[in-house]
């Protein structure tokens, strides 16, 4: 298998970071678009707005605190993914998403259908923020990663799975590593169902001192779990890449 250059595996983990939650929480209602409230950035679960699955295997812990939005996306009556957005970052905390022999199907092309996020108040859009900016429109479930029905790929063109990548990065070392993934989780023969879970860093100490309009974080690391089901076995691994011109 060949090697993915400059990507370190920083973990090979039987269950990696993924907890499943044995009770689901309520929904919540949503912030209103007009005004905004005041944040618990680290505060309960149940302070976080609710809008998905929060049972499915691949998730990792949710943060809590109410600038926070769980969101589960579906399409043609499946799973597609699931994200949770910190709205005083305007960043995806993480993604995550499976692959099983109905999800890693190959369709349909990519739909190009940049939009922002029905599920995410229009205050937050940053639909306008990339042009000029120096930085990509990174995908974090890739286009590619969705391509099972024409409704999941056009979600991946939403703005709250976008990160701002540097160019060489989004098409360099991070594809290569997307589209091994893809080829892992297409191959019946190595796994029956792919568990991921990515994202960038956004925690304070792991962002760019500068924010795009002084608002957008820039993750310095980005990093991918997996989680391989074959039979009975399970195995996992996860990857971590520096964010800078490769």
């Amino acid at each position: 298998m060949k090697k993915l250059t400059l990507l370190i595996a920083v973990a090979v983990l039987g269950i990696l970071v993924y907890k499943q939650m044995a009770k689901e929480a309520a929904p919540a209602e949503q912030a209103s678009a007009q005004a905004l409230p005041s944040y618990s950035p680290q505060g309960a679960i149940e302070d976080e707005i609710i809008n998905g699955d929060t049972t499915l295997l691949e998730l990792p812990r949710l943060a809590g605190g109410n600038n926070n939005y769980f969101v589960t996306h579906r399409a043609s009556g499946k799973v597609n993914y699931s994200l949770e957005y910190d709205v005083t970052k305007l960043h995806s905390r993480w993604v995550a998403f499976s692959f099983d022999a109905a999800t890693a199907e190959d369709n349909v092309r990519r739909s190009d259908a940049w939009s922002w996020d029905p599920k995410i108040p229009a205050a937050y859009d940053t639909s306008n923020f990339f042009r000029r900016s120096g930085y990509s429109r990174g995908h974090l479930v890739a286009s590619e990663d969705r391509t099972f029905s024409q409704a999941a790929n056009e979600q991946t063109f939403y703005y709250t799975n976008m990160s701002p990548q540097l160019q060489t990065h989004n098409a360099g070392i991070w594809h290569r590593l997307e589209n091994r993934v893809q080829e892992w989780a297409r191959d019946r023969s190595f796994c029956d169902k792919l568990y991921v879970a990515k994202g960038g860093t956004i925690r304070d100490d792991q962002i760019e001192d500068k924010r795009i309009k002084g608002k957008m974080v820039i993750p310095r690391y980005y990093w991918m779990a997996l989680l391989m089901k074959k039979g009975k076995r399970y195995e996992g691994i996860a990857f971590l890449s520096e964010h800078k011109l490769w």
